[in-house]
């Protein structure tokens, strides 16, 4: 379709076409609103990607000792997961703890057990080396003393 066919009447006209942009046009289309997304370069070209794309729940505002920004993220991202299934998903991580490594082992279950207060469901796991070298098979097995699994929303 070239800019000539183009309607001249919009319900709702979007400016920037990265993930926020995105996620809103698809919904607002879904509805059936009548919708236009303008985007000034190639999609998810300016800030969405160059971040993440990751709807996470606060756990790095844990570390930093913002525990009222944590409970905030943490309910926000449980509205999202609700409210948008299959723009919003789960994901989980591994992350691996090793011998010469900071935070340690204790430090990473305190914080992951606040943040499972926080978010009112136990959301991680914590494997000895063993284990978690059968699930991440190519990890570098030096100085590994184990890892944790982390989903929030629920263990798999």
């Amino acid at each position: 379709m070239n800019l000539q066919n183009l309607p001249n009447t919009w319900e709702l006209i979007i400016i920037g076409g990265g993930i926020t942009g995105a996620g809103i046009f698809r919904e607002a289309s879904r509805m059936g609103v009548k919708v236009l997304l303008v985007e000034q370069k190639d999609f998810a070209w300016g800030t969405s990607s160059r971040s993440s794309k990751l709807v996470h729940g606060g756990l790095r505002y844990l570390k930093e000792g913002h525990f009222l920004m944590t409970k905030i993220a943490v309910a926000e991202r449980e509205r999202l997961l609700k409210e948008a299934p299959g723009l919003v998903e789960s994901l989980g991580f591994l992350l691996p703890i090793y011998g010469d490594q900071s935070p340690g082992r204790r430090t990473m279950q305190v914080g992951l057990s606040l943040y499972d207060i926080m978010a009112r469901e136990r959301q991680h796991r914590y494997f000895d080396a063993e284990e978690f070298i059968r699930r991440v098979p190519y990890i570098n097995p030096k100085g590994l003393k184990g890892g944790f699994h982390f989903r929030p929303f629920g263990l798999i």
